[in-house]
């Protein structure tokens, strides 16, 4: 027997003895509000969970994404609990119930998946193709309009207005987030950060270009402060786009310079772009880069995505695709979780070839002997984040060195 069938087993046990426990005795009376309704433990809970959460946020314990998620998971709970019917416990024992309860439960949870449940799924393979974020991407939508909806109601809310630049960045609705991060400039001029991330904004806006306005922002920023590390990132940048190889590891090398952890990952990342930088500008390497390459071995450098293939969809589903609608192809790990590189086309472009040697990492490097899945998803909103009525396809596992051509067919629809 499976993990999945035993757990699924003793969780049958446990919720069978949870409801034939209130049924044998009389239940316990629930908490008054002040307005006469019961409130049930379940939204005294989830309240006291909403109090927590956003004394954290407060402190800074949390970033922005994670508080957004998870308030709009405790609000969506809080719903569901709130329009559960109330209803009125008799008092005593109620042992016929109880009886017909412990032998009917197990048997209709075990008929019911069988006739309406995903078999398949008990098929690790085919779990890990399905598996999908907990929080839609309507929920986050809400999450953000609300927001939205307070910088509109006190425009002078700093912190508000942060964070919904900050939510449209991470949504990649880039023309939204520029126009927030003007905004928070009126009201902070002196803040370098603000304009390093408007620029940020300005350049995805712009298909990730920055020359023009973002470069001035840049500017602005590093005049503010010299020393701001996103404003010195991005500006690198832009001298190594126009080949100035010199001034770039000058601007990355101010970074390493403003007290950056060199032993972080981040650290790790400029000294890299740095060494890079140098090489193709034809100058020695730093004397802190022959120091560790004198002391230490080299590290083995992280595989690169060398997958291609071919995607199609089926005719089952042809008709179902838009001619605004956007094709997402992806690759996750065996783990599941985000993606760790995707590639961006339109779904009109099907059936089309891919490269992922030249995808866009996500979530860091992958290793060669790393199990990967790669997937095919039509959004029919142009969210990278699964939605119900997306359809969808995965190919079988491989490795980032795999060399025969994969092929996967977009053959479901998200339910």
């Amino acid at each position: 027997m499976s993990a999945f069938l035993i757990t699924a087993v003793i969780l049958a046990l446990l919720v069978t003895a949870a409801l034939l426990r209130p049924l044998l005795r009389t239940p316990a009376t629930l908490a008054v509000l002040p307005d006469g309704k019961p409130e049930s433990p379940a939204l005294k809970i989830l309240r006291e969970q909403r109090a927590d959460l956003e004394g954290e946020h407060d402190a800074g314990k949390i970033s922005e994404e994670s508080y957004a998620q998870t308030l709009a998971e405790i609000e969506r709970r809080a719903l569901e609990e709130s329009a559960a019917p109330e209803t009125a416990s008799s008092s005593g024992p109620r042992l016929a119930w109880a009886v017909g309860v412990g032998a009917l439960l197990p048997v209709s949870a075990i008929t019911i998946y069988l006739l309406m449940g995903n078999v398949a799924g008990l098929d690790p393979k085919a779990a890990i193709a399905q598996q999908e974020p907990h929080v839609s991407s309507e929920e986050i939508d809400a999450m953000v309009a609300k927001v939205a909806e307070r910088v509109k109601e006190h425009p002078d809310d700093i912190k508000a207005l942060e964070m919904l630049g900050r939510s449209y960045m991470v949504l990649n609705r880039f023309d939204e987030a520029a126009k927030a991060f003007a905004q928070l400039a009126e009201k902070q001029p002196e803040n370098a950060q603000v304009f390093a991330d408007w620029a940020d904004a300005a350049a995805g806006a712009q298909d990730k270009k920055l020359a023009g306005e973002p470069e001035k922002l840049i500017a602005k920023a590093l005049a503010i402060d010299p020393q701001n590390v996103k404003a010195l990132a991005l500006s690198g940048t832009i001298a190594f786009d126009r080949k100035d190889y010199k001034q770039a590891a000058a601007q990355w090398q101010k970074i390493l310079s403003s007290g950056v952890d060199t032993d972080s990952e981040f650290g790790k990342s400029v000294q890299s772009m740095i060494a890079e930088a140098r090489t193709r500008g034809g100058m020695p390497a730093a004397k802190t880069e022959v120091a560790a390459n004198a002391a230490a071995p080299a590290a083995p450098e992280p595989a690169a995505l060398k997958l291609k293939g071919h995607v199609s969809i089926s005719a089952a589903l042809k008709s179902q695709v838009g001619a605004d609608d956007t094709l997402f192809i992806f690759v996750r790990t065996l783990a599941a979780g985000p993606p760790v590189a995707g590639m961006r086309f339109k779904a009109s472009e099907l059936p089309l070839d891919f490269d992922l040697s030249k995808a866009q990492m996500m979530m860091g490097t992958v290793g060669p002997h790393d199990t990967l899945i790669v997937g095919a998803r039509i959004s029919k909103t142009g969210n990278p984040v699964a939605t119900t009525g997306d359809l969808q396809g995965f190919s079988e596992q491989v490795t980032s060195t795999t060399s025969k051509l994969l092929r996967i067919e977009i053959s479901e629809q998200v339910k």
